[in-house]
């Protein structure tokens, strides 16, 4: 209704060139400027020309999206994509292709592309996949225009195209994005169990350095602390306290006029992991400066027999 109303009054009204208030076509001057009628308005064309901009916007929108995509793809990496290209198509004809494989020997050998261009469409999908569904809204609009008012609005072919091509790249990428995720939440938790594993040889160099200069591992954590040089993590990349626990594989007391503390020899650390529980299987084990998994850990001894003595 509202559309229609606004159709009629366009017919028996126009805008005054002077200050831009509407009157009536019969008025012979404006109300709000006073200026006045010289002649009549211009007749419409006998042959009105469809209107072709909501279709090339869709089709504009696609295409961007693709050159976008497709010249990161080519640009990136240091080039090497278009290097690669470049070597297969002209050789070593070129002084520039001579001096990649001078560089680079194994350039043509490079095969890559497709994980190169997977990767960057996991990366780029945030960004590229809502553009997608702005060209898709905007193809089905122009579709729309053109099947509802053929006289004033064209470009049917090309707004089932960019319909198209608008569904392909939004399927494309949100495919690439769902399948990343695994891979992505994998690569997160490597990261934070080689966070804390990091912690772990920072306190073992620490431990290093502690056993050579008093001949035995600290009995404590806090001792420790206290002799290091520098502060020492206590808590793993989950924010757990890091375990440790002295241990020897033969326990010696030094002579009575030194003291009588316990040699420790051994030691093992431990992270509760990403669950935070002690014991579980995924717990971050270090046992002398080396990182155990649960099967290794599990099969070693805990102590060792002591030797028997001379003589027997």
């Amino acid at each position: 209704m509202v559309k229609t109303d606004r159709k009629s009054r366009r017919k028996s009204h126009l805008l005054c060139p002077c200050c831009g208030h509407e009157r009536t076509i019969e008025s012979q001057g404006c109300d709000s400027c006073g200026a006045q009628h010289v002649g009549d308005p211009l007749p419409h064309p006998d042959v009105m020309r469809p209107k072709l901009g909501p279709a090339f916007a869709a089709s504009g929108c696609a295409v961007v999206i693709l050159l976008a995509f497709v010249g990161t793809w080519l640009l990136g990496n240091d080039l090497k994509v278009v290097r690669v290209l470049m070597v297969w198509a002209i050789g070593d004809g070129l002084e520039l292709t001579r001096g990649w494989l001078q560089v680079d020997p194994d350039l043509p050998k490079y095969r890559i592309f497709s994980y190169d261009a997977y990767r960057l469409a996991f990366f780029l999908s945030f960004g590229v996949i809502p553009l997608s569904i702005l060209s898709m809204w905007l193809a089905r609009r122009a579709l729309r225009f053109a099947q509802q008012d053929a006289t004033r609005f064209g470009g049917l072919r090309v707004a089932r195209v960019s319909m198209g091509l608008s569904v392909f790249i939004f399927l494309s990428f949100s495919t690439a994005a769902v399948s990343s995720i695994p891979r992505a939440l994998e690569q997160g938790e490597a990261k934070r169990i080689a966070d804390t594993k990091s912690k772990l040889y920072q306190i073992h160099n620490a431990l290093t350095q502690y056993s050579r200069e008093h001949g035995t591992n600290p009995p404590d954590f806090e001792e420790l602390a206290r002799e290091s040089k520098e502060a020492l993590p206590k808590l793993d990349y989950w924010e757990h306290d890091i375990i440790y626990t002295p241990d020897s594989v033969i326990a010696t007391m030094v002579p009575a006029e030194k003291s009588a503390a316990a040699q420790f020899s051994d030691y093992v650390m431990r992270s509760a992991g990403p669950d935070g529980l002690l014991g579980t299987a995924d717990d971050i084990v270090m046992r002398n400066g080396v990182i155990m998994t649960t099967t290794a850990e599990t099969d070693l001894p805990t102590s060792l027999p002591a030797p028997d003595k001379p003589g027997k």
